[in-house]
């Protein structure tokens, strides 16, 4: 199987609600309310955030979302059944992802970045990485990578990850229902 590029651009600080210019002075106000906006240096990167940024989160979560029940992971199953049948074999095909089909499941302690963990989902098939993720990840579920300021999602296959273009995080369905919502206990 021929390797295939993937690129995972980052946010830069120009496009970024809190990075303000003050004639050639640049400062960041993404802080808590309590302080006061930090100058960036003449060493910070120009575009790239700095090692400081207060958005990142270091080291980077690795979130899974599993279906909420029987029902959509059957539904999923059918819309991607193509994606698996040898219609796809040599092209780029991408999942169909709905987001209200899935919850959160859990959170791995994984300390890499999305590209780090792609070529180690992609190319290094017997990694320790790799194994975990596989043993606890099944067939079809997505596996978000959250740096603090930009969350890469993937779609798991049974041997790699496929990159996915875009998934509502928002959509996605609560881990626990409200008593309210089920009705409660009688007495």
């Amino acid at each position: 199987m021929a390797k295939q590029k993937c690129t995972f651009p980052g946010r830069n600080c120009p496009s970024c609600p809190y990075h303000e210019t003050v004639g050639v002075t640049r400062y960041c106000s993404g802080f808590p309310k309590k302080r006061k906006a930090r100058r960036f240096r003449k060493s910070d990167p120009k575009y790239k955030p700095p090692k400081w940024c207060p958005r990142r989160i270091s080291p980077p979560v690795c979130r899974v979302y599993g279906f909420k029940d029987q029902e959509s992971e059957l539904s999923a199953w059918l819309l991607n059944q193509d994606m698996t049948s040898g219609k796809g074999i040599g092209q780029k095909v991408s999942p169909t992802v709905l987001a209200y089909h899935y919850k959160l499941r859990l959170e791995l302690p994984l300390a890499m970045t999305a590209k780090q963990f792609y070529e180690a989902m992609q190319f290094e098939a017997d990694t320790c990485v790799a194994d975990e993720v596989r043993n606890q990840v099944e067939y079809g579920e997505v596996i978000e990578i959250d740096d603090g300021l930009k969350p890469y999602y993937f779609y798991f296959t049974s041997f790699r990850v496929i990159p996915l273009p875009y998934f509502d995080r928002s959509r996605v369905q609560p881990t626990e229902s409200a008593p309210s919502a089920e009705g409660g206990e009688r007495e």
